[in-house]
């Protein structure tokens, strides 16, 4: 007696559980068209395979054009947090000695240091021989100490012994002896002093640099937090000219076999088809249960 009640609540639920598990089932399965006597069987192959390029289509504009936008990548990097962030590392850089900084960012130890800064201080002590050499300091030497002359000699007795020839030969040798010294002892006298002032500059920080030409701290950040976001104007620009990120999410997707596919979907809604299935149960038993009072009270 008590079996006849409920046999039909527990069929109700089999039966709800089963169909819905081959609904879920189906959705991936068969993978292939399946064919008899020629004809397509339907609902092969299961509803996700069969509409494959059409849900990478519709997934790759969702992202692209919803999901990921230039605008919301563009709102993120520059946040608040964001541009704190930058500042913060800035900072961090600009507060480290100029020599700790260039070692880290030429990957350099204590030699390689050494050698890139006698390259440094020989780069820059050949520049100013160069331009020392190219204004001719001789011939300068020559025409002040002329003038000197000159002007100490304007006494018309004086002017009798000392001729203009003879202050031109004179500022002349003066001249050439400045010249000399300056090309046999240029570049060592030059190059020490390079040597000191780079000593000095490597044991402070940028920050201590910047403050000495009056650049504030305050104008350091104003002037970062234009650099970045211009730059992150432009680099988004040119990435989603070259990016069609629905393109790839469609064509990432029609790539993936059925196999991948299926994994993707569950690891994502296993939860939500599993519960599906249940309720498929819940409604059978609950069918079940009303089939069964329905009959009791007829009976």
């Amino acid at each position: 007696m008590i079996l006849k009640y409920i046999i039909t609540p527990v069929m109700g639920t089999v039966i709800g559980y089963g169909t819905n598990y081959i609904a879920v089932k189906m959705l991936f399965r068969p993978k292939n068209e399946v064919k008899f006597l020629g004809k397509t069987i339907p609902f092969t192959p299961g509803a996700i395979p069969k509409g494959k390029p059409r849900l990478a289509k519709a997934v790759g504009n969702v992202v692209g054009n919803t999901l990921i936008t230039k605008e919301d990548i563009k709102s993120r990097l520059i946040s608040e947090n964001a541009q704190t962030a930058v500042l913060g590392r800035v900072h961090e850089v600009l507060g480290a000695e100029i020599k700790t900084e260039i070692m880290a960012v030429g990957k350099l130890d204590d030699e390689g240091y050494s050698k890139l800064k006698v390259r440094i201080s020989d780069t820059i002590t050949e520049q100013i021989i160069s331009s020392v050499n190219s204004i001719g300091i001789g011939n300068i030497v020559a025409v002040e100490c002329g003038k000197v002359v000159r002007e100490k000699t304007q006494n018309p007795m004086l002017k009798m012994f000392i001729t203009d020839d003879l202050i031109s030969s004179i500022t002349k040798m003066i001249g050439d002896e400045v010249q000399k010294y300056i090309d046999k002892n240029g570049g060592t006298v030059i190059g020490n002093e390079v040597g000191k002032k780079l000593d000095d500059i490597e044991s402070r920080t940028i920050i201590s640099l910047l403050e000495s030409v009056e650049i504030t701290n305050e104008k350091v950040d104003e002037t970062v937090v234009k650099v970045y976001r211009k730059a992150v104007d432009r680099a988004l620009d040119e990435l989603f000219q070259k990016l069609d990120i629905s393109k790839m999410i469609e064509d990432k997707i029609n790539a993936m076999d059925m196999d991948q596919l299926e994994e993707l979907v569950l690891q994502v809604m296993k939860k939500e088809l599993d519960t599906i299935v249940n309720l498929g149960a819940v409604i059978g038993l609950v069918m079940g249960l009303i089939n069964t009072l329905i009959n009791i009270l007829m009976g």
